[in-house]
């Protein structure tokens, strides 16, 4: 018999035990993670924290196909951008929010996205990292908030480490632009 605190699985020839302590290390140790990345989807909180329950309820479902392939990370990260978009083509939800309301919205609650945005310390670019088209936004998120490596983000997304690295740099480039441009010129990158 198994405590009460184990969770079991089973799949036809499969059966693995996972503790409940490890379900709630793997949401507490992810749940910022998945909710960002989420949120740079479909730039709503609610619907963002819609995603994230779908997203650990598949990883809790699915967490005995996890094949170590890859880190823990970079799965939960794929499930989440799978998810995100399925969402985003399912109910053809319109993106047409101004990044400015988004941005209020963002700031007014009291979540992880607030306290990620205050430790940032970075509002500014959080906006005008939201404006990207989402190929670069993607990629700029995950790269600096989220701290993936090139590697990981090509594993994540499902391409080519070397389209990542331009998608990356373009993205940089938009966004020192759009800083510029902004701030009326006197944005320099580092400050």
């Amino acid at each position: 018999m198994k405590e009460k605190d184990e969770l079991i699985y089973e799949d036809d020839n499969w059966n693995k035990s996972v503790s409940e302590d490890e379900v709630d290390e793997l949401i507490r140790n992810h749940s910022k993670q998945v909710f960002i990345l989420a949120f740079s989807y479909v730039k709503d909180h609610s619907l963002a924290e819609d995603i994230a329950q779908e997203v650990f309820y598949k990883c809790y479902t699915n967490l005995h196909k996890f094949r170590n392939d890859s880190s823990i990370k970079t799965w939960i990260s794929r499930i989440t951008v799978n998810t995100s978009k399925d969402f985003l083509r399912k109910r053809k939800f319109n993106l047409l929010q101004s990044p400015s309301d988004i941005l209020e919205r963002f700031l007014k609650s009291k979540s992880t996205e607030e306290e990620f945005l205050e430790k940032e310390n970075n509002q500014s670019v959080m906006e005008k990292v939201l404006d990207l088209r989402p190929k670069y936004r993607e990629i700029i998120i995950l790269y600096y908030f989220q701290d993936f490596s090139v590697g990981e983000i090509g594993q994540t997304l499902k391409m080519n480490p070397n389209t990542v690295k331009t998608r990356l740099s373009r993205g940089r480039q938009l966004l020192k632009e759009t800083m510029v441009e902004w701030e009326g010129g006197n944005y320099e990158a580092g400050d």
